[in-house]
């Protein structure tokens, strides 16, 4: 068996008359002590048999004496079994002195072993006091998620501790807002570690792995949305106007050889009869002292529709909500456009293809473009005032005002948003300013924009690859009618119902377009790029 300690072997047996043959007590008159109190020195060796044995501790004999001796243990009376019992209970039920200090608190758990010289994440503050789980699990949470950030942006070592560091403060208090108990935000702590394990590392900042969970599940979506709505020539060629339906849509037709030679043999319509395009009443085109005559054209700027008044159907003004007929609501001077006379703007100035500005060059341009163009009117009618071509991600390419070579009747500023005297500062003529939009719009270029053919005609340019956003989301009553971009509806086939497939453009782009006209004017750099959202609306709706 196993040797015994000894741990009894200083204390008298109770029982006086014991006949155990290994009692673990000491026997007989002389009783071992250690040197020390308290201190144990040694099991005992001899256990008696009986009172009289010779291996006895007890009896008194001259061998029993002699083994104590040499065990050194000193001579104790001995203990009646009733008083030791009593003393053994006194011992265990007497109180410990007081000392004045609280008993000792059990010493806290140890941290988890840090390496030296690795970063660490930013501590919590200790005051937390509307946090639902306790300091220490949140920053144990933080360091869950501190690790696997600094995994995540390794390969961007320049900044990747501050960022693993603000990320993972952001993602911890985003899950310890979100989680009402320790058990479920342990468990959210748990699945906000294994996404971000499963992420790309990043190249740069800008990445879409960057960021708390919630952030990095928003931009790789809007990355995949751009990435399914890319304006690419082969996705959006199916969009554009067929040539044969250039005459419906009232486009200038490329097919016609006498636009593209000769122009400019009337550039100015001044000292001439025309009619008001505003009040409808004949006028000279003057352009001496166009302030003077301010006010002589009285006209509304809003168009008419109609609605129901007291049981009749009238046609109102939505500038003023006059009917039909009624005095004008705005002054003015006197302007006229040649329209769609194609024929007559070629002799104001005469029509170019793309070959053509480029003096036989057939080079490559931006595959798809948004182009839209500001007017004025002038003494050759409506003239380009502003020019604006952007990419199919909305940077602008050539934003240009446009130098007159005729004399200013109206900067129609309502519409085009151009104020008197920003035009004095403008150093491109049209014909430059052509040449500079061709510098992006090749032969094959894809030209998107929202009633073009009006814009074709300011520029004179003829081309025949467009997609006129007013034909891709027809009006209800059919050509030549178009919807206005602002009030444009997108029909979405995927709901059966049909107050639910339509909305407006601002409903879907989530931004008003040409809001605010009468004070600010529209924007051609805002018209551009939105008639290219609402074609990559068009597009990702027909790739589902």
């Amino acid at each position: 068996m196993f040797k015994t300690l000894g741990l009894f072997a200083t204390s008298q047996c109770p029982d006086t008359s014991c006949n155990r043959p290994r009692c673990f007590f000491a026997h007989g008159e002389n009783i071992r002590t250690s040197s020390a109190p308290g201190v144990v020195s040694g099991p005992s060796k001899a256990r008696a048999k009986g009172g009289n044995s010779k291996n006895s501790v007890g009896g008194g004999s001259k061998d029993g004496a002699v083994l104590n001796a040499a065990r050194g243990v000193s001579d104790v009376p001995l203990i009646p079994r009733s008083e030791a019992a009593q003393s053994l209970v006194n011992k265990v039920t007497t109180p410990l002195p007081k000392t004045g200090r609280s008993p000792a608190k059990p010493a806290p758990r140890p941290a988890d072993p840090i390496t030296p010289g690795s970063p660490q994440p930013q501590s919590l503050p200790t005051n937390l006091k509307n946090s639902p789980q306790p300091w220490a699990d949140r920053q144990k949470g933080l360091q869950t998620l501190f690790t696997q950030y600094s995994k995540l942006y390794s390969t961007i070592p320049a900044e990747s501790v501050q960022l693993a560091r603000r990320s993972a403060l952001e993602q911890e208090n985003e899950t310890s807002a979100a989680s009402a108990n320790l058990k479920a935000y342990k468990s959210a702590i748990h699945h906000a570690a294994v996404s971000i394990s499963r992420r790309p590392h990043p190249d740069s900042v800008a990445h879409p792995s960057i960021g708390t969970v919630r952030e990095s599940r928003i931009a790789f979506a809007e990355a995949e949305k751009r990435r399914a709505s890319r304006l690419t020539r082969d996705r959006v060629e199916r969009y554009c106007l067929p040539v044969k339906q250039f005459p419906i849509w009232r486009y200038p037709d490329p097919t016609d050889s006498s636009l593209g030679s000769g122009g400019g043999e009337d550039p100015s319509a001044e000292g001439t009869t025309q009619t008001c395009s505003r009040c409808k009443i004949p006028f000279s085109v003057l352009s001496v002292n166009p302030e003077s005559r301010f006010g002589e054209c009285r006209f509304h700027y809003g168009r008419t529709a109609p609605e129901l008044i007291e049981g009749r159907r009238k046609w109102i003004h939505s500038c003023c909500k006059r009917e039909r007929g009624e005095v004008g609501c705005e002054d003015g001077v006197h302007v006229f456009t040649d329209g769609e006379d194609d024929a007559a703007l070629a002799r104001r100035v005469g029509y170019r293809n793309v070959k053509q500005v480029r003096d036989g060059e057939e080079t490559e341009g931006v595959d798809v473009v948004g182009m839209d163009c500001e007017m004025i009117c002038t003494t050759a009618g409506i003239s380009l005032g502003r020019v604006t071509v952007v990419d199919e991600e909305g940077a602008v390419l050539l934003d240009e005002l446009v130098r007159q070579t005729v004399p200013i009747l109206d900067l129609n500023t309502r519409f085009s948003g151009i104020r008197p005297g920003e035009l004095d500062s403008a150093v491109m003529d049209l014909e430059a300013v052509r040449a500079a939009a061709c510098a992006f719009i090749g032969h094959n270029t894809i030209i998107v924009g929202h009633g073009l053919e009006n814009d074709l005609r300011a520029l004179r340019l003829i081309h025949d690859k467009v997609i006129d956003t007013a034909v891709v989301f027809p009006h209800d009553k059919g050509p030549p009618f178009r919807r206005a971009l602002r009030d444009m509806l997108v029909v979405d086939a995927s709901h059966q119902s049909i107050a639910d497939r339509i909305w407006s453009v601002k409903e879907k782009l989530g931004y008003f377009i040409q809001d605010r006209t009468a004070d600010l004017g529209h924007s051609s750099a805002v018209d551009a790029r939105a008639a290219l959202e609402v074609l990559k609306w068009k597009v990702r709706e027909d790739a589902i």
